[in-house]
């Protein structure tokens, strides 16, 4: 199976001199299984040689011919070059319905108030607490004969936190995702202080498009590299650090990364994106699918490099598992303590 694997990433498309004796099974010299008697496998080198050498119209074929397969095995094969193959079309971008946005907007509701919020540097009236004042008690009392019956206040209201929701759109995340997109839809409605980017080989801000969605969805396009290729995790972030951060990264943001740690770039530039991240912000919360699965371990090197920045590595795949998310935050002593 590692061998048909092996011919179909790496040599179904790459293009030279056809190589007839090659045989796709490598075994060591005198290991080899059913040999043929030679005049037979000679015989059969120069057939495959011949059928090589033309193509259709004398041609010569540039090409080696893939490993014939069918059934499972063929489907199989074809979702794995699919996934990872640096050759093969990057992925639809993704499609938003109406189907089960109601649910995450009551998350994204839940998640908003269930996080300790900073507050706002305008004045404002309340109704309890904060600074007496003077002008609207005595305009109030104007509706009771004078008498100050209604006091009123002014102080400063509490403010939504700022959340920015990072989304791994490689290939290898592409059917992991619906559920973080409509969620994070559902927050940047909730939310004007909410900011969501995908990256996948660069960075790109989606808010504005997942704003501009109606609430029977539509799909999303002009992703550009961002959707659907390979994965720079510590490239991306340390772009988004470097663009973004004197705009969106306060005490108070609380960052959510969503993303399996399969980086493939540069770790050490994912170490330092990160310590900068964490180090300007509330919370980094990792949510990783394959943290559902039972006995699962960090031990991809873009989440053990990760693991020393977050403050929470846990998973989410629905409106139940976000509402979850913001208990858990709003129970997290750690994270309530650094956004005072």
């Amino acid at each position: 199976m590692f061998d048909r694997a092996f011919d179909a990433f790496f040599l179904t498309h790459q293009r030279g001199i056809s190589q007839p004796a090659y045989r796709p099974r490598h075994t060591r010299p005198g290991h080899e299984k059913n040999q043929e008697p030679p005049s037979e496998r000679h015989a059969e080198e120069r057939t495959q040689r011949e059928d090589d050498d033309t193509d259709g119209g004398g041609g010569v074929t540039a090409q080696r011919r893939p490993i014939e397969s069918d059934g499972d095995d063929a489907t199989a094969w074809q979702a794995l070059r699919a996934r990872y193959s640096p050759i093969t079309a990057a992925a639809p971008p993704p499609e938003l319905s109406a189907d089960g946005f109601a649910g995450m907007l009551r998350a994204a509701n839940r998640l908003i108030d269930s996080v300790q919020r900073g507050r706002s540097r305008r004045w404002k009236a309340l109704e309890r607490d904060g600074r007496f004042d003077l002008r609207r008690t005595i305009r109030a009392s104007l509706q009771t004969g004078g008498d100050p019956i209604d006091l009123r206040f002014l102080g400063h209201p509490p403010r939504n936190p700022r959340f920015v929701v990072l989304v791994d759109g490689s290939r290898s995340m592409t059917e992991h995702t619906a559920a973080i997109v409509q969620f994070s839809r559902a927050l940047a409605r909730r939310s004007a202080r909410t900011n969501v980017f995908f990256f996948s080989t660069e960075l790109r801000d989606v808010t504005h498009a997942l704003r501009a969605l109606s609430r029977s969805g539509g799909r999303l396009t002009n992703l550009g590299a961002a959707w659907g290729g390979g994965t720079k995790i510590g490239a991306s972030l340390a772009t988004f650090a470097r663009e973004n951060g004197r705009r969106l990264l306060t005490r108070e943001t609380v960052v959510i990364i969503f993303s399996d740690g399969l980086d493939v770039g540069d770790v050490p530039l994912l170490e330092s994106a990160l310590r900068d991240i964490e180090r300007r912000t509330a919370a980094i919360v990792w949510l990783n699918p394959h943290a559902a699965s039972p006995g699962y371990t960090p031990v991809a090197r873009g989440m053990r490099a990760a693991l020393p920045f977050i403050s929470l590595l846990t998973f989410a795949d629905s409106a139940h598992d976000f509402e979850e998310l913001g208990r858990r935050l709003a129970r997290d002593s750690t994270i309530r303590g650094r956004r005072r």
